[in-house]
């Protein structure tokens, strides 16, 4: 793949954020920052991009219309955005007031804040499963601004003896919060059966999230989570209320009108990258999930 082609979508890791500020941070575990109408021109309308990497970002005045995997998304003053690595985002419009305040987060802090270990559905809000935006009460949005604000303190230049301790401490507090508002909020509560259903749903999207380039058959994922087909397709239509055929054809459809959208990307491009074995397979394959042919589709993009 070219150059001009991997910068049509711009992507971000943790890396790249912290890069801009690694000269004042003493915590590169994390990267929080603000933007709004004083440095609106981070705000960058109709180009898509991605972050590699897990982050939360809180609205703090104003709204903002939204694409995230290409699903139109209108946030407003209180939301919190669940950034999800790899998904797709692109800003439509947003109000002149738009403000955000973003934490961008290392998957090793998780680790060492042993969520990993901890209560099953304690960061199920981060699970792709859920939805993409959570609504906070003002007392929950106090709360997440005050650990925030904590956070942005112990992480650049101080002389805080235990600042990353502390960065750990208020980190956990924060992700606490939030559990404990959606899982009391949005969430009913679930059997321990139901919990299993869904820790394997997720495996499975894990799994599609990672292979769908290369393995479109439910088989292939079946066998890898070591179950049989038939017990997969209930779980996953159960769980989500599709089945898995459909879940990684979106993935599948996805990609490729994101590939398509890409005025350097031809659609031999798009058959390459996604490993379908001529452009006619891909030409059925897409219009039978979209109704129309990916000439059309890039035409009208």
């Amino acid at each position: 793949m070219s150059d001009s082609k991997k910068r049509y979508i711009q992507v971000y890791s943790l890396t790249d954020i912290i890069n801009r500020n690694s000269d004042v941070l003493v915590d590169q575990r994390l990267a929080i920052f603000d933007i709004g109408p004083q440095n609106k021109k981070y705000f960058v309308i109709e180009k898509p991009y991605q972050f590699t990497t897990m982050g939360l970002i809180l609205i703090i005045d104003g709204t903002c219309e939204i694409t995230i995997n290409l699903e139109p998304v209108t946030v407003q003053k209180n939301d919190m955005l669940i950034v999800l690595p790899n998904q797709f985002f692109e800003i439509i419009k947003f109000s002149d007031d738009f403000s955000v305040k973003a934490i961008f987060i290392d998957a090793d802090l998780f680790i060492e804040a042993g969520f990993h270990i901890k209560s099953n559905n304690l960061i199920d809000f981060l699970s792709s499963k859920y939805p993409k935006v959570i609504s906070l009460d003002n007392q929950v949005t106090r709360d997440i601004k005050y650990h925030l604000k904590k956070l942005n303190f112990l992480v650049i230049k101080n002389n805080h003896l235990f600042s990353k301790n502390l960065v750990l401490h208020h980190f956990s507090i924060l992700i606490y919060e939030l559990g404990n508002f959606y899982n009391r909020a949005v969430l009913a509560h679930d059997t321990s059966k139901e919990i299993r259903k869904e820790e394997l749903a997720k495996k499975f999207l894990y799994l599609v999230s990672t292979h769908f380039k290369r393995h479109r058959n439910v088989q292939y994922y079946a066998d890898e989570m070591f179950i049989s087909r038939k017990h997969l397709t209930k779980i996953i239509t159960d769980v989500f209320k599709k089945s898995p055929k459909q879940i990684i054809a979106e993935s599948v459809i996805l990609e490729a009108k994101v590939l398509l959208k890409n005025p350097q990307f031809a659609i031999s491009d798009v058959v390459t990258a996604l490993n379908f074995q001529d452009t006619s397979i891909f030409s059925k394959y897409f219009k039978n999930y979209t109704g129309v042919s990916p000439s059309a589709f890039k035409a009208d993009n």
